[in-house]
């Protein structure tokens, strides 16, 4: 890639096609595009993110990549997760701060992103991520909404997919992870060779392998409420959202 200017921050969405829960779900168009397009494009308005690219696999997300003009870097089938695909792609760009930004989720606040990124450029942390207060009990229940204890000091102290913490007595809050992660470019590049003791495989959830190899992770909160799509349903109310806006803005 050749740039007039240095790139500082650097968000890669990758997008793999081969989704179990709902299978080809980052090429759904009834939103009038490809739905990783709708990540792509929340990544371009944040203000302190040199470039965005699309970390894939698949012929079909590159040409579509391409045509709304987003880089495009080809990476391996065997990638095992999200951010093995980023940091392969990361590989040959050179840049201080890498965000994995998950491809399926199109509502994530441009300014959640420039927070993550602030952090990460002031060299105040080398991984973080984003988090939200979760109040729904039905979403508490459900496995595909992954929660995270957060410590005193602002860092991760575990994820789960199943409700925690568990509280006995009283009331705490749940909060609900956000599925972007920043990384310095250096720590990223660590990631394909970490090992696992099984957490990340038992729970299905990558960023334990992180903290499992001791990569401290700070957990922002997020000022915007953006959902992950996991499921048909999840992308039934992902349409309703944006009806809904579409709605509100012609009656202003």
């Amino acid at each position: 890639m050749t740039r007039a200017t240095t790139i500082r921050a650097l968000a890669i969405v990758p997008v793999r096609v081969g989704s179990q829960r709902l299978p080809g779900k980052a090429l759904l168009e009834e939103s009038g595009k490809a739905l990783f397009l709708h990540t792509c494009d929340q990544a371009r308005k944040a203000k302190n993110i040199d470039s965005v690219c699309v970390a894939t696999d698949d012929d079909r997300v590159e040409a579509i990549a391409r045509q709304h003009d987003f880089v495009v870097v080809r990476t391996s089938p065997a990638c095992r997760t999200g951010s093995e695909r980023c940091a392969e792609a990361a590989a040959a760009i050179p840049c201080e701060a890498v965000l994995d930004i998950q491809g399926d989720w199109p509502e994530v606040d441009p300014n959640d992103l420039e927070a993550v990124v602030d952090q990460l450029l002031s060299k105040r942390a080398v991984c973080n991520t984003l988090c939200v207060p979760l109040r729904d009990e039905a979403a508490i229940a459900n496995p595909n909404v992954v929660k995270v204890v957060r410590g005193g000091n602002g860092k991760a102290l575990y994820f789960s997919r199943a409700v925690i913490p568990f509280v006995k007595e009283g009331s705490f809050p749940i909060l609900r992870h956000i599925g972007v992660y920043g990384f310095a470019r250096d720590t990223l590049l660590r990631v394909p060779g970490l090992p696992s003791s099984g957490l990340a495989e038992a729970e299905s959830l990558e960023q334990l392998r992180f903290l499992e190899n001791d990569i401290p992770m700070h957990v922002l909160f997020a000022k915007g409420d953006p959902w992950g799509i996991e499921t048909r349903a999840d992308y039934d109310a992902f349409l309703q959202r944006r009806k809904a806006e579409a709605t509100s803005r012609t009656h202003r």
